[in-house]
């Protein structure tokens, strides 16, 4: 390999292991109130239209004083022990094959969310053996509202639910809740799959007559910890929003100031979700609907964590609120059939990188999903599988690069003899060069470009493997996990042993100086350190690879020495 093409490979691998930097978006500013308030001939039909909803307007106003009231009045206000437990605490249970979900009457919040098919891994994880999403003492899909200015929430009023334990087996099955406040009732309806992890919501505020409102739906606080390695899980733990012009953006919650609140910059947004490593809460505003109208985060101290709320405006006149609540893993499939690009919900890559890593990571997830489910191959199988077919699909190119390879070690007399006649000229030299290489058909990147086409496959599944839940705790023969480093670091020193015996032979006839040679040595050592701590699915797929390309460099490096020219023997 030419120097150039090292360094390029060393300085790519360096950029690999960089942590990415995010630069956290500007604040928009917010535009001051009009305080317009002078009487004028134009203001007479508006003055009738207040007074025509100075009924509804009290019924505004009497909401809002229950909701303050039960906001900021004790629960246990004259109250025997029996009413006060029944009033503090009823979970009601959904379960599927799937998951199993629990709400809290007071308030309608869901409370826990355990991941039945999928195991817990981290030390001293509340969820037990299984995924827990819902961090202790906290809560998703908590509702307030906003009414008339002011914002109160609903986590101390008492709902009533349609049932104690919904069992969803054969199709989707409702749960409804509803709490009286003052003259009004508000109620919501979630409606769950026995097969998926989306939950389809709908709900209101009836007898407020035509009077505009904010339904804020809360993400928590964060997604619980689940992961063996908690350094690389809260790293991902994030807000990812989608605008409606198509823009997604991500932001860390550890970066969120304690006691701060803000607005995430970008809306409205058709969807809001808090994220994990591999978990998602979301929520997915209809598609012709006014969308989100914003989301807050606030700081929560000594948590690195951010609370957050998702604002569904309710216009005057409008029948209720809807959405999609999708609780569960960031499984590839289920996101897309959600839609509006909830699947792109990881950024896959670093931010000036995602224009490409993000469209060819869907597309290498895609393929090694319909491998494994199409064959009915354990993805350790599926990758190796992939790492040679990826090698043979680029066969031709890689021939390509060595046929150039030997056109230009045949030129090299000639090119020798130029440097000595133009030494003192380096223009001319650079000029006299090309020339040679145009009456000769010899493309001096020929063989250089076709060696760069592994590196993006290469980098993406870098990425891939950070976010993709179908290698989480996957096994293959010793590894008990894909998304993890090899405990024994057997596959990284394989792939280095593998890189090694690639350089030696791609070296064999080729005419390079010493230094290129130590280069062509110590790299393999320097990936070897650098792999070992990648995901093992990551090195095997690398492994596989540089065994497939083993025969061709073989038989080119033959070929290379075949076209080499005797050494000529100086007579005695």
């Amino acid at each position: 390999m030419e120097r150039r093409l090292l360094l390029a490979i060393a300085l790519m691998v360096g950029v690999m292991i960089l942590s990415n930097v995010f630069f956290p978006p500007a604040e928009r500013p917010v535009a001051p109130a009009s305080a317009d308030s002078a009487q004028t001939p134009e203001t007479a039909d508006a003055a009738d239209e207040l007074t025509r909803l100075s009924a509804e307007e009290r019924a505004a106003q009497e909401v809002a004083a229950v909701l303050a009231e039960a906001e900021d009045t004790p629960a246990v206000a004259e109250e025997t022990e029996e009413t006060a437990a029944a009033r503090e605490s009823s979970i009601v249970t959904v379960r599927s094959e799937l998951y199993e979900y629990r709400f809290d009457t007071r308030g309608a919040r869901l409370v826990g969310a355990t991941m039945l098919a999928h195991r817990n891994f981290a030390e001293g994880g509340h969820g037990g053996p299984n995924v827990e999403l819902v961090r202790p003492d906290d809560s998703i899909l908590a509702y307030a509202l906003t009414l008339r200015g002011d914002t109160v929430s609903l986590g101390s009023i008492a709902f009533t639910a349609s049932t104690s334990t919904l069992e969803v087996r054969d199709g989707p099955a409702e749960l409804r809740f509803e709490a009286a406040i003052g003259e009004v009732t508000f109620d919501v309806s979630y409606r769950f799959h026995p097969d998926d992890y989306r939950i389809d919501v709908s709900g209101g505020l009836r007898g407020l007559g035509d009077v505009g409102h904010v339904v804020l739906v809360g993400l928590g606080r964060g997604i619980e910890r689940n992961e063996a390695v908690p350094r690389e899980d809260q790293a991902a733990m994030s807000l990812v929003t989608r605008s409606r012009s198509g823009q997604i953006a991500a932001e860390r919650l550890d970066r969120v100031d304690d006691g701060e609140m803000r607005p995430a910059s970008g809306g409205p947004f058709s969807w809001a979700a808090s994220k994990s490593k591999y978990w998602l809460a979301a929520v997915v505003a209809p598609p012709g609907g006014p969308g989100i109208g914003g989301v807050m985060l606030r700081g929560v101290p000594e948590e690195e964590a951010a609370e957050m709320q998702a604002a569904l405006p309710v216009p005057a006149g409008s029948a209720g609120f809807e959405y999609v609540a999708y609780i569960g893993p960031q499984d590839f499939a289920r996101l897309q059939a959600v839609g509006q690009e909830l699947h792109n919900v990881n950024p896959v890559g670093w931010r000036w990188l995602r224009w490409f890593t993000r469209p060819f990571g869907n597309l290498i997830v895609a393929i090694l999903i319909w491998m494994h489910e199409s064959f009915s191959l354990a993805y350790g199988w599926v990758l190796i599988l992939f790492g040679v077919g990826s090698r043979i699909i680029l066969s031709p190119l890689f021939h390509i690069s060595g046929r150039a390879q030997m056109k230009q070690m045949a030129l090299q007399p000639e090119i020798k003899k130029l440097q000595e006649r133009y030494k003192g000229d380096p223009q001319r030299l650079q000029q006299e060069q090309m020339k040679l290489f145009r009456e000769h058909g010899v493309n001096p990147l020929g063989g250089c470009l076709p060696m760069f086409l592994p590196l993006p496959i290469l980098i993406t599944l870098f990425f891939v493997f950070q976010n993709t839940i179908e290698f989480r705790g996957v096994p293959f023969l010793w590894l008990l996990d894909l998304s993890l480093r090899d405990p024994l670091f057997i596959v990284p020193i394989l792939m280095g042993g593998s890189m090694l015996l690639l350089n030696w032979i791609t070296q064999r006839g080729m005419q390079t100086n010493a230094q290129m040679k130590m280069i062509s040595y110590v790299l393999p050592v320097v990936f070897t350190f650098f792999f070992a701590n990648f995901a093992a699915g990551l090195n095997l797929y690398y492994t596989a690879s540089n065994v497939m390309s083993l025969p061709q460099q073989m038989y080119l490096s033959r070929e290379r020495r075949k076209a080499q020219p005797a050494p000529s023997r100086q007579k005695e």
